[in-house]
């Protein structure tokens, strides 16, 4: 499994189809039905299918957010998005797709709950105000995978595979190589979702309380990231 490494501005080469690897446009299809599966209350999934299409098509087009998927037989098993920079990132993303986002406001106009969602989270995109974790600039905004690919045990004995691990450790190292001290994510609560806290927890990030984050209730994480003694990576592949 080739590592993670930063994402200059050369084109990725190819690479097999399983493994960890760069997201494309080809895979948006298996992208949004895994997603539809493992994290059905997004602000993607809440808006309908068109426009999570248009919305992950807008995050491949962001230079600084990255979209990596694990792949066993052809088969896409978990993504995981990130930046070094999430809440720029998500700002060029905003400004460079606003037929996009305004879609998204349009659809929103349908259902005042919908609309309030959408406007918080391009409220705390776009605006000044702090919000939880702001001094944690590189973050894990994404994490999916399918149920049955999840790192228990008996999967890892008869496969080897630890999936999730798998994209957060490709993740962690392209941060670390962009020189990212720190890198923070928003779980569930735990009463909510155990699995994940105890998984984020078990990666080492330490929890540094219970926020609202977009007018959700959210766990943050954060983990600090060693730079010393980092090898080189190997550039990042694409199919």
């Amino acid at each position: 499994m080739t590592p993670l490494a930063p994402r200059g501005d050369a084109e990725p080469i190819a690479t097999a189809r399983d493994g960890r690897r760069a997201l494309t446009a080809a895979d948006i299809p298996a992208l949004l039905a895994l997603a539809r599966e493992a994290i059905p209350d997004t602000m993607a999934a809440r808006l309908g299918p068109r426009f999570a299409e248009r919305y992950h098509r807008a995050l491949l087009d962001e230079p600084d957010l990255l979209l990596d998927g694990y792949f066993a037989q052809g088969e896409l098993l978990g993504f995981i998005i990130y930046s070094h920079d999430v809440r720029e990132a998500l700002r060029s993303t905003l400004r460079r797709h606003t037929v996009t986002f305004g879609w998204a406001i349009l659809l929103s106009l349908l259902s005042p709950r919908r609309i309030a969602f959408v406007m918080r989270i391009a409220g705390s995109i776009l605006g000044r105000r702090p919000e939880p974790g702001m001094g944690v600039r590189a973050e894990v905004l994404t994490i999916a995978v399918r149920e049955t690919a999840r790192g228990g045990a008996e999967l890892r004995r008869a496969s080897g595979i630890n999936v999730p691990h798998a994209l957060l450790e490709g993740a962690i190292a392209y941060l670390r190589a962009r020189g990212s001290a720190e890198v923070k994510l928003f779980c569930r609560p735990a009463h909510t979702d155990p699995a994940a806290n105890g998984f984020v927890r078990k990666e080492g990030f330490e929890m540094r309380g219970e926020v609202v984050r977009w007018g959700i209730v959210t766990n943050l994480y954060v983990k600090t990231l060693a730079t010393s003694d980092v090898p080189p990576s190997q550039p990042v592949v694409s199919a």
